[in-house]
């Protein structure tokens, strides 16, 4: 089912939705080689580093790595977003330390500043172009929301019953972008953007908070939190629950095929792919194998999955 693609010389894992497809051959995924921890006899880290970031490219036949202009510091790749001809790709960090961002000019990822205090969670790219959410401390948290402009980020109000953003994806069929987070009240919300204004969509069945969302098309959209997948079908939402062996509140990726094939992993060794109205367990590595995420060439039938096996980066493909 699954063939390994060795990820070049990355050491340590991929990093959590660091994998996006595009339109053809290429494929995305981002991370960090070098990291290490020295640890004392309790387990506590007394000399450590967080690696270098790391982004690379499938040509069809290798990976091509990217300078990363801008970085300072330490830490992943943790975020890339694809879409209409643009390529983002941010490290997320924990803590106080800063977030970076940077765009792909053909060449080389340059550095691109972001708004003032923002804290960011989220990366989005298509045609109505780049978005960030994310929040600021001034000096309670505010969720806030982000669209570029004219080579300027300006702010933009929160879809209608929407209180946090968790991921922000274009339409494979270039008609819109779609955010899914939390709404006022904490139930899943999701909304659309249509490169005027945002619409939200009427609640998602479902608990806890969305993690990802797959829009295929306006009536072809596939979101999922740690114990459900749901699917728009232009009108309403339709809950898909997950089988009884996956690990409820876990989540790492989820991706449709050119099929409708529903693939999701949990970060164990296992995907769970969802056909015909039924879910099968596929394995694509060895035992051990962590699967950070998945994502899947739009207009075909290849899925790709990242992760690791406690030493080196791992990539798989479908055949």
């Amino acid at each position: 089912m699954a063939r390994r693609i060795p990820p070049g010389r990355a050491r340590r894992r991929p990093s959590r939705r660091a994998a996006r497809g595009l339109p053809s051959r290429w494929v995305w995924i981002g991370g960090h080689q070098g990291a290490y921890c020295v640890p004392d006899f309790i387990g506590n880290c007394v000399a450590q580093s967080r690696g270098n970031p790391v982004v690379r490219r499938w040509t069809g036949t290798s990976w091509a790595e990217y300078p990363i202009s801008g970085w300072t510091g330490e830490g992943p790749i943790n975020r890339i977003a694809v879409a209409a001809g643009e390529t983002w790709a941010a490290g997320i960090a924990i803590g106080p330390a800063p977030d970076f961002l940077a765009r792909f000019d053909g060449t080389a990822f340059r550095k691109v500043d972001l708004p003032a205090g923002l804290q960011l969670e989220a990366v989005g790219t298509g045609p109505a172009g780049a978005w960030l959410a994310g929040y600021t401390d001034e000096p309670q948290r505010v969720q806030r929301l982000f669209r570029r402009a004219g080579g300027a980020w300006t702010a933009v109000a929160l879809p209608d019953g929407m209180r946090r953003i968790d991921d922000l994806r274009a339409s494979q069929d270039g008609t819109g972008l779609w955010a899914i987070g939390n709404g006022t009240s904490g139930v899943l919300a999701a909304a659309r953007f249509d490169g005027t204004s945002w619409t939200t969509l009427p609640t998602p069945p479902g608990l806890g908070g969305f993690s990802r969302v797959v829009p295929v098309a306006d009536d072809d959209v596939w979101a999922a939190t740690g114990t459900v997948a749901v699917h728009w079908d232009g009108a309403a939402w339709t809950a898909v629950p997950f089988p009884d062996d996956y690990p409820r509140g876990f989540l790492e990726g989820i991706a449709v095929d050119a099929s409708g094939t529903v693939w999701v992993t949990d970060g164990g060794d296992i995907l769970h792919r969802y056909r015909n109205g039924a879910w099968a367990p596929v394995k694509p590595g060895p035992y051990g194998t962590m699967l950070r995420a998945a994502t899947a060439v739009p207009g075909t039938n290849t899925v790709w999955a990242v992760g690791a096996d406690g030493r080196d980066a791992l990539a798989f493909r479908t055949r």
